[in-house]
């Protein structure tokens, strides 16, 4: 170098802070679109699965509400960029590619589905406490105890 160019440090993080915000309100912001996606299929399968009384319900809509408040977070930069400016910052070559965004949704949806249906099916039994709820004396003098489980 022979020294007519000078490194501009300003100029350099100015560029870095852009170029992470376009990532970060673009990129993200579409990732969270595809994730609403898959979670609203798995709600939607759960739903169905709920109301035909198959136990396997219960946990997927658990999986769509816990993804779709992730997706919702995440979502709230590129929101906010929208509110703002009317559109998502430029991100310079960046193509949006719908089957990576969801395959890799699709990877986490199994995931997430397979842990709540562990934890809805496999309870540890620490888990639960057993406690008498109330004991009543019938009419032949004899004491009827009624238990109730309480979750800890």
């Amino acid at each position: 170098m022979d020294g007519s160019e000078t490194f501009n440090l300003q100029a350099t993080l100015d560029a870095i802070g852009q170029a992470l915000a376009a990532i970060i309100c673009h990129v993200v912001f579409d990732a969270g679109i595809h994730g609403l996606v898959m979670a609203s299929c798995v709600g939607l399968i759960g739903f169905v699965l709920h109301k035909r009384g198959v136990r396997y319900g219960k946990p997927l809509m658990n999986v769509f509400r816990r993804l779709s408040i992730f997706c919702g977070i995440i979502m709230i930069p590129g929101f906010a960029a929208l509110v703002t400016t009317g559109k998502l910052p430029p991100v310079g070559v960046y193509n949006v590619n719908s089957a990576g965004f969801i395959c890799f949704w699709s990877l986490i949806c199994l995931h997430i589905s397979a842990e709540e249906m562990n934890h809805f099916f496999f309870r540890n039994e620490e888990e639960t406490i057993e406690e008498p709820a109330s004991v009543e004396i019938s009419e032949t003098g004899a004491a009827k105890d009624e238990r109730e489980v309480v979750k800890v």
